[in-house]
């Protein structure tokens, strides 16, 4: 037996049809933790409320950069609201427009989460903060890469990612 919802669903999709109309559907699971799913659901169930003043077909890739624009402005201040504590929120702010590899590399030490020895110790893997390449009894951090003697001469980035490679 056919439920009333999905009778009404399948009456509208007549119409539709009848209209010329092109029709999609895609089932998408509630609870498939799909990130900001229930804000989706939210802003989804807001804007079928809105009267449409105005219908003009557009196509998916004439909206897709406003689409965008909205995603990043929403993203950017909820990241803002969960990084407000963060002492190293201001550096962040700081850091250039770099290759991928680059900005990686100085991201992670700026924030000290850059899996080198002290804040591997720090986050209880390591039963020490010292680096492991060298026999400077050091703590591995930023500052200890440039005079690790276990790292080849290079950029800082260089002997982080060759650091990171090394402890493996």
């Amino acid at each position: 037996m056919i439920s009333t919802a999905a009778r009404d669903c399948q009456d509208l999709i007549r119409q539709l049809k009848a209209n010329h109309k092109q029709t999609a559907l895609q089932w998408i699971p509630g609870q498939c933790q799909i990130a900001r799913n229930e804000q989706s659901d939210a802003l989804a169930k807001k804007g079928a409320k809105i009267t449409q003043t105005h219908i003009r077909e557009k196509s998916y890739q004439s909206i897709k950069p406003h689409l965008k624009q909205v995603l990043q402005s929403v993203y950017r201040h909820e990241l803002g609201t969960r990084l407000s504590h963060k002492p190293w929120k201001q550096e962040i702010t700081k850091l250039p427009d770099w290759p991928r590899r680059k900005a990686v590399a100085e991201f992670r030490l700026c924030v000290w989460h850059d899996c080198l020895g002290t804040h591997l110790h720090r986050v209880g893997i390591r039963p020490d903060p010292y680096c492991m390449l060298c026999s400077l009894r050091e703590p591995m951090d930023r500052n200890h890469l440039g005079q690790c003697t276990a790292l080849l001469n290079g950029t800082e980035c260089e002997r982080y990612w060759e650091a990171r490679t090394e402890m493996v």
